[in-house]
């Protein structure tokens, strides 16, 4: 109940502010793992089955409300983030939005300053870029928008394919990108 009210209350705090909230409890997000995967893991019947359902509901929506608010903070914020204030769960995901930022700003000096060479260099490299899916239909042999052959393959199996290709076949619900850690 501890977690719930300290929770409550940095939520509360990130509401009443515009500036992201530091939080003494950097392991927060761990800890309501942990005492979901508890909550989960056993058996409860009768009153204490309710009792655990609200309980895992609360807990989901106030971890997800808090995420989700201190992340906007983040991707709104225009100026320099204090990325000191971030839990390292937040600081996984504020590193994309960094990238993300200087991606956009790269893109758009190169276009804007005529950097046509630069230009041909990320395209080139999007053209390169493989992503890791796994196959929902068995599917012939192809050829990919790099050039190469691929394939073929069966359900359930797994590839790195050209971006481009994985796009197309996710669209027409072929494939599934799967996630990647940078771990």
């Amino acid at each position: 109940m501890e977690d719930i009210n300290r929770l409550y209350e940095y939520i509360k705090d990130e509401f009443e502010s515009t500036d992201l909230q530091s939080i003494k409890d950097k392991d927060m997000y761990l800890r309501i793992a942990e005492i979901l995967n508890g909550l989960r893991g056993r058996g409860y019947e009768g009153i204490d089955e309710s009792v655990r359902c609200v309980l895992v509901e609360i807990l989901n929506d106030l971890a997800r409300l808090m995420l989700s608010v201190r992340m906007e903070k983040v991707r709104s914020n225009t100026t320099t983030v204090d990325y000191s204030m971030l839990t390292e769960e937040e600081l996984y995901i504020a590193m994309e939005e960094r990238r993300f930022r200087a991606k956009y700003d790269l893109v758009l000096s190169s276009i804007t300053n005529g950097r046509s060479k630069l230009l041909e260099h990320i395209r080139a490299s999007v053209r390169n870029t493989l992503v890791v899916v796994r196959f929902l239909k068995d599917t012939d042999r192809f050829l990919g928008k790099d050039g190469h052959a691929y394939g073929p393959f069966k359900s359930e199996d797994v590839a790195s394919i050209p971006l481009k290709d994985a796009l197309e076949l996710t669209k027409e619900g072929i494939v599934v990108e799967l996630p990647t850690l940078d771990i």
